[in-house]
């Protein structure tokens, strides 16, 4: 098995790529027109037509999702501080 430096400038630059992307992810914040239609839709749940029903529940599956990757992001984020300190920017 090769051995990768942490100083190897490709390696840093995978690393930064990688933490990039994960960022992105793990800052996502749900669009807030979409939170608002979300939220609009749900408070009249009852009264919904079989259409804005189906709207809904896309929604939530979205809103669920961007959830479970953004907390993925922010775990993996933190373990690559834990076994990689000094090389992760914390910016």
């Amino acid at each position: 098995m090769a051995t990768i430096s942490t100083e190897d400038p490709q390696f840093r630059r995978a690393i930064q790529a990688c933490t990039v992307a994960l960022r992105r992810v793990a800052d996502y914040e749900l669009d807030p027109s979409l939170h608002r239609r979300m939220q609009e839709l749900g408070e009249r749940k009852e009264f919904l037509s079989q259409g804005e029903h189906e709207e809904l529940l896309a929604m939530i599956d979205f809103a669920h999702k961007r959830t479970n990757e953004k907390l993925e992001a922010q775990v993996a984020l933190d373990r690559l501080r834990t076994v990689l300190p000094g090389v992760l920017s914390d910016g």
